[in-house]
């Protein structure tokens, strides 16, 4: 059970909203890892292409269960921003420690805290979620890409996101899961190549001896 705000908790499936998401596990008041994470991940998505709201949402789960909804404001003002239309399809979500464990294992995620500095140590991870519940793909946090956060949320929608070139892309580019990223697989674009050329072989011959067909039996 998660909450937006003060507002009374949710399922987690109630935030899916029929769209492909992006989720995020941070600690609201962390400086060092959480804010850049966030920050490049909302850059990103801005410079996809894609439109919040009807391609995919953005939501950012608090890890630290002392953290409060006044903490989540000021860490989504600070690296997002209040206008935009990524800000406006990003949710702050808070839950108890039962709540983010739960979410923890069943994205993979593990945070240690440490006692000393009141920080987590946790992985740079952005989760991209089928809008079924089903995690389509692992991102990496630092320098991610806007090209790589298009594929992942197209690959993630199944047919109802992206372009028809976009698709086609994901023929030509495999997911490296040890990067969290897509890399341009050569010997994949050479059979997609090399089979249109054969079926575009196959329809010349085929209007060539439709040609000649009527040519000989006016």
């Amino acid at each position: 059970m998660l909450r937006e705000g003060k507002n009374p908790e949710q399922p987690i499936g109630r935030w899916l909203g029929g769209v492909p998401s992006i989720w995020i596990l941070a600690d609201f008041t962390c400086q060092s890892l959480c804010s850049p994470v966030l920050r490049q991940t909302a850059d990103a998505l801005s410079d996809s292409g894609l439109v919040a709201g009807g391609d995919f949402h953005l939501f950012v789960v608090g890890i630290d269960p002392k953290d409060s909804a006044q903490d989540a404001a000021a860490l989504k003002a600070a690296q997002i921003g209040n206008e935009g239309q990524v800000a406006a399809y990003t949710t702050m979500l808070r839950g108890d420690e039962n709540a983010v464990a739960q979410l923890s294992d069943n994205l993979g995620f593990h945070a240690i805290y440490d006692t000393t500095n009141d920080q987590f140590a946790h992985p740079a991870a952005v989760f991209v979620v089928a809008a079924d519940g089903r995690i389509s793909r692992v991102l990496s946090g630092f320098g991610l890409d806007p090209q790589d956060i298009r594929l992942a949320l197209v690959e993630a929608g199944k047919g109802q996101v992206g372009s028809l070139s976009d698709h086609v892309r994901l023929l030509c580019y495999g997911f490296d899961p040890a990067r969290g990223a897509y890399n341009f697989a050569v010997s994949r674009a050479l059979t997609i190549g090399g089979g249109m050329t054969v079926l575009s072989l196959a329809i010349l011959l085929g209007l060539m001896l439709r040609k000649e067909r009527s040519a000989r039996w006016p």
